[in-house]
């Protein structure tokens, strides 16, 4: 029977001998650096049950690990996004209230205004169909544009081309003016965003040239 001894120091584990070989230390404080201890056990190979159940359960650590720091971020996350609610709820129109008055200022033929931190945008949106009942537009796909769903078998799966059904029923709202069952029309008109990098503006739409 092999006797394991775990020394202490500082409630943090810093070696552990099973039958007389002291393994590894990796990622046991409370701020793991596991890059750092991995490089000092380069020349350690698991070649033995011992050295399988230590790396084992260094790997459950690491998980376990993961799983905290998901956790805790998911619930940061939470708390910003309601705080960001908050905040553009009390002061998002005064923004955008203000982000007008410069683009007047500016002679309104740009778009945009431009400040340190960010951007303030307006884009024109223009009227489009969307789907607004899944159930029935699938319904309405399988009797008027079959080839946008597909029916798998044996198992009931349904494959539904969202996009190309919305094709055949923008041209049918073109020819007829009729709406098919389970999309509706979206009215066209300005839309205010606030964008942060290159890519996001430019993706938002080009101002008008001056």
């Amino acid at each position: 029977m092999s006797l394991t001894v775990v020394y202490i120091i500082d409630m943090e584990t810093t070696a552990t001998q099973t039958g007389g070989e002291t393994l590894p230390t990796i990622g046991t404080g409370q701020e793991p650096n596991y890059h750092s201890e991995i490089r000092k056990a380069d020349d350690f190979a698991i070649d033995t049950r011992d050295r399988a159940e230590w790396y084992l359960r260094k790997l459950a650590e690491m998980e376990a690990t993961e799983a905290r720091i998901t956790a805790q971020a998911e619930a940061m996350l939470k708390r910003l996004r309601g705080d960001r609610e908050r905040f553009t709820g009390r002061f998002g129109a005064q923004f955008e209230s203000f982000a007008r008055g410069e683009l007047a200022r500016q002679g309104g033929k740009r778009r945009s205004v431009l400040f340190f931190n960010g951007t303030a945008q307006f884009t024109s949106v223009a009227p489009r169909l969307v789907v607004e009942s899944m159930p029935d537009a699938i319904t309405t796909a399988r009797a008027v544009a079959p080839q946008t769903v597909t029916e798998e078998v044996p198992e009931p799966v349904v494959r539904f081309d969202k996009a190309a059904f919305l094709a055949y029923a923008k041209a049918h709202f073109e020819t007829t003016g009729e709406l098919l069952p389970g999309v509706t029309r979206t009215e066209g008109g300005e839309k205010f965003a606030v964008k942060f990098t290159a890519k996001e503006i430019e993706e938002g739409g080009q101002d008008e040239a001056d």
